[in-house]
């Protein structure tokens, strides 16, 4: 017959052993990383410089409104891609933030649908002139332009070739033997003229995504962009360029380095990209920790650039991979977008006089 010590101790185990199941069951799992809420970019925008123009751009995450467009049917029927009443309400909370005079837009379905969204969220903006072209893109979407100051001309080449780009130098990525030779997403040009006279041209670009299989084509939307901004200021040299928008690579990458070697400069070069470094995660522009989106000028825009004005503003983050996967997961209410909008201030110093504008819209 067992001992009572021996047993004591049987329940004495049983009792821990119950004890443990039962904590496992009511304790919840712990999750690692970083969970909903701001991570990347400032809270808040700084205040823009006095008798500046602010400058933004913004990639909003596919916006489409509830009306069938007849254009876009089969694989790409956008008659289930209306934007989210939440989504809508966030982009909308972050472009009165971010404040721009002009704001670039990328992933937009088309210029009626902007001016639907404008009108119905932004209406008190003063967003009076619009433009928005159809980029050749086959799933429906375009860059476009929300403005504070008169359009006096708008352009975009849909399907332009890249054929004839000349790769020169070393570091471009190979080509494959059946490569696209065409920008995926035309650029989006347009023209600006205040009513003091201030005259400057934003070029609108979504370069092509994806990973090193698109590097090549990247590499040639670049050299192109730069054939474009060449073409633009042939006739006017002093002419002040920005071009901005979602340029889908990192700083170092290939087809950055050819638009910065071909006269380019990125006018938020003051940012910290350094990871170890706690304030690198203001410079973030995409919610994967990448900074892929940029507003770059030429060398007359440049001297107008409001030294260290650049910045991002953080919108809500959704969580990383611990939290949410963009892939399977329906969006947060709060969710406005997977980019960050971005701008800079510069101050008009080339003013001449009269003005010929499109009218407002």
């Amino acid at each position: 017959m067992p001992s009572i010590s021996r047993l004591l101790g049987v329940v004495l185990t049983s009792l821990v052993s119950f004890s443990n199941t039962f904590g496992q069951d009511e304790a919840p799992a712990k999750v690692e990383g970083f969970g909903p809420g701001h991570r990347y970019g400032l809270q808040s925008a700084p205040e823009a410089a006095a008798n500046s123009i602010r400058i933004g751009s913004y990639n909003v995450l596919n916006y489409f409104d509830e009306v069938d467009d007849p254009a876009l049917s089969g694989r790409w029927d956008d008659a289930d891609l209306a934007s989210r009443p939440g989504q809508l309400v966030a982009l909308a909370k972050a472009i009165r933030e971010l404040d721009a005079d002009v704001l670039a837009l990328q992933e937009v379905e088309s210029r009626e649908a902007l001016l639907r969204f404008r009108d119905e969220h932004l209406s008190d903006m003063g967003y009076v002139h619009v433009a928005s072209l159809d980029a050749g893109y086959y799933r429906g979407v375009e860059q476009s332009i929300l403005s504070r100051i008169p359009i006096t001309d708008t352009m975009n080449w849909p399907a332009l070739s890249t054929a004839d780009v000349i790769r020169e130098g070393e570091g471009f990525q190979p080509v494959p033997e059946r490569p696209e030779l065409a920008f995926q997403r035309s650029p989006l040009m347009v023209d600006f003229r205040t009513d003091e006279g201030y005259e400057f041209t934003l070029v609108v670009v979504h370069l092509k995504s994806g990973g090193l299989a698109h590097a090549y084509r990247r590499e040639a939307e670049g050299l192109k962009l730069l054939e474009i901004v060449a073409s633009r200021v042939a006739d006017e040299p002093s002419r002040n360029v920005i071009v901005l928008g979602d340029f889908n690579a990192k700083s170092e990458y290939k087809s950055m380095q050819l638009l910065v070697d071909g006269g380019l400069t990125d006018a938020m070069k003051h940012r910290i990209d350094d990871p170890s470094d706690a304030k690198s995660a203001r410079w973030v522009t995409h919610e994967s920790g990448r900074i892929i989106d940029y507003i770059l000028v030429n060398e007359g825009a440049g001297r107008e650039v409001v030294p260290r004005s650049g910045f991002v503003l953080g919108t809500f983050y959704p969580g990383d991979s611990n939290h949410y996967d963009w892939r399977t997961d329906d969006a947060p209410e709060a969710h406005a977008s997977d980019h960050y909008p971005i701008a800079i201030d510069i101050i008009p110093e080339d003013v001449e006089e009269s003005t010929v504008v499109a009218p407002a819209e």
